[in-house]
């Protein structure tokens, strides 16, 4: 019988609890297979999929809401602004899934990732320091000495004139995660390190930018923002199957596991409290919340009760 093909996976482990990476993530959000915490950006799989545009209807509501906007700027109005960075940040959201954590498909988790951007939208358009560094943003982009592309090949920045908005945007992030700053914003809702954040926000940076690069810098990019990471070619790892309680998406449990994050559906599954159908024998893996479900497989009403579950064939 062959042997399963090699996957490769981030060479990462968690923040919260320590765990290495086990399984390939489906998206560059990566989750722990153990507690569920977000745990890493993986920038090499973000890179597979071409970048997502927002689309028309995304910037028609933007458009729209300019004047508003200018207006709620002008008059010193936080809370009219925030309203409308709530409106775009939920457009964004719709208009593009594959940048954005999975869990944002959980309604509450979407309303947390939302206000955490608009709260942080809100106040860098009113924070002084943060207006300053905006303005040398713009003015480095501005001085961008580009060469002309080839058939087949874009244009390319020319080396050395893209330095100063590299060094604007760390600048810019460095300010944006200080304690100062992150006091005054709702919390981010997977409870991310600052250094965790920055990292992310960093690979988003550098995707964007390293089509434009030639090589030397492209290089130079991934070693000053911490990007060229390793990655680790392992045996795929088996666990007992079961089904999210949301989807039906099929989830594999690790041994020792408690928390994993549905890809398909975004939910937080509590691994260590399933609920076994006794209508189809499906094994459910649900968020913890509420007292009764209805089963995804066969729809039959499923009540929780206080008795722990053990798999299959497994002593007590």
């Amino acid at each position: 019988m062959p042997h399963p093909a090699p996957i490769y996976i981030l060479a990462s482990r968690c923040p919260s609890c320590g765990a290495a990476k086990s399984r390939a993530s489906v998206t560059a959000y990566v989750y722990c297979d153990f507690c569920g915490a977000l745990a890493d950006y993986d920038f090499r799989r973000a890179c597979e999929q071409p970048q997502q545009m927002p689309g028309p209807v995304y910037r028609n509501l933007v458009a729209a809401l300019q004047k508003k906007t200018a207006a709620a700027l002008a008059a010193g109005d936080r809370s009219a602004h925030r309203e409308l960075q709530v409106k775009i940040y939920e457009a964004w959201v719709d208009a593009c899934p594959s940048a954005v954590p999975p869990r944002v498909r959980d309604a509450e988790y979407r309303r947390a990732y939302i206000a955490n951007l608009a709260d942080a939208g809100t106040f860098a358009a009113f924070d002084p320091e943060s207006i300053a560094l905006s303005e040398r943003m713009n003015a480095a982009v501005t001085k961008l000495q580009w060469e002309a592309g080839t058939i087949g090949k874009p244009a390319r920045v020319r080396a050395g004139s893209f330095e100063p908005v590299l060094e604007t945007v760390l600048a810019s992030l460095d300010h944006a995660l200080s304690d100062a700053v992150q006091a005054q914003i709702s919390p981010q809702p997977d409870a991310a390190s600052p250094a965790l954040q920055k990292r992310m926000a960093q690979a988003m940076f550098v995707q964007g930018w390293l089509p434009y690069l030639d090589e030397a810098s492209a290089h130079k990019l991934l070693d000053r923002t911490g990007l060229a990471q390793e990655y680790l070619s392992v045996a795929p790892v088996e666990g007992k199957g079961g089904i999210c309680g949301h989807c039906q998406a099929p989830i594999a449990i690790l041994p020792g596991a408690r928390r994993s994050v549905c890809d398909r559906c975004g939910h937080q599954l509590r691994l260590d409290r399933p609920l076994t159908c006794d209508g189809c024998g499906s094994v459910l893996l649900l968020d913890g919340g509420g007292a009764a479900v209805n089963c995804p497989s066969c729809q039959r009403r499923i009540e929780r009760i206080a008795v722990p579950f053990t798999w299959p064939g497994v002593a007590t």
